[in-house]
């Protein structure tokens, strides 16, 4: 079989037109006949790596947990608007990210039944209301991965990857979201772009296809679960860090 020399067509709005540019193969491709001697394998669950998850999701979550927790002592001793405020706030926040891990992290679907990419774009844009990145995800993208095309797992793969763009852009940016069909399958891709974009190497080290379990920590395992996910789907997830941008890419069969 032939080479995958694109993996697919970014999209975007110039002054109302629509131009696009070809993402080339890069590294797309260069695990080819690896993917297909694993075959579509299910998800092995390691039990340390199902405990670095819960660290990485508690880890998230607390900072607006612990914030909620001093409004309620601050309203106890002297409330205000302000205080309130503070509550409100730490509670919303602490839901959306609940929210965002039960669907990308948790083994059932969407909130009322088979989790869709438009749901998963509400959540993951929830995720980025308090991110320093944007987040940009298109009705377009939506379109093209919706009605089964895209299976549950992709989408959780998908929203992981938002999470591995924001953390490329320390200093903020713009993380746009990429789904297209083609001929060769599903091109799912994530990018970050922005002043100083870097691949931190630690989520380098968790994307490698031969990344041992045991060497995966609470700042990676997010990265590894991606990767993951993709070789169930018989494909490899693949970053390239370029010049203020950081790319993730997968082809599914």
């Amino acid at each position: 079989m032939r080479k995958v020399h694109a993996l697919f067509t970014v999209f975007s709005s110039v002054e109302g037109q629509i131009n696009s540019k070809v993402w080339g193969c890069g590294k797309i491709g260069q695990f080819e006949s690896l993917a297909k001697s694993i075959g579509r394998q299910a998800v092995d669950l390691d039990m340390r790596v199902t405990q670095l998850l819960c660290s990485r999701l508690c880890h998230d979550i607390v900072g607006s947990a612990s914030a909620f927790n001093t409004g309620v002592e601050f309203i106890e001793e002297a409330p205000s608007t302000e205080v309130i405020d503070l509550l409100k706030s730490s509670a919303d926040r602490l839901t959306r990210r609940l929210d965002f891990f039960r669907v990308a992290l948790g083994f059932g679907g969407g909130r009322h039944g088979v989790l869709t990419l438009l749901e998963a774009s509400k959540l993951a844009q929830g995720w980025f209301l308090d991110a320093k990145p944007n987040l940009h995800w298109t009705p377009e993208t939506t379109a093209a991965g919706d009605n089964g095309v895209l299976q549950v797992s992709g989408i959780k793969m998908l929203m992981l990857m938002t999470l591995l763009g924001e953390e490329c852009l320390a200093r903020g940016g713009v993380v746009e979201v990429h789904v297209l069909s083609l001929e060769e399958g599903l091109g799912v891709a994530v990018s970050a772009n922005g002043p100083s974009a870097k691949l931190p190497d630690d989520l380098a080290a968790g994307l490698n296809p031969n990344c041992p379990a045991e060497t995966v920590t609470a700042r990676n395992v997010h990265a590894y679960w991606a990767q993951k996910i993709a070789h169930a789907q018989q494909a490899f997830l693949e970053a390239e860090a370029l010049n203020e941008e950081v790319r993730f890419a997968v082809l599914i069969p």
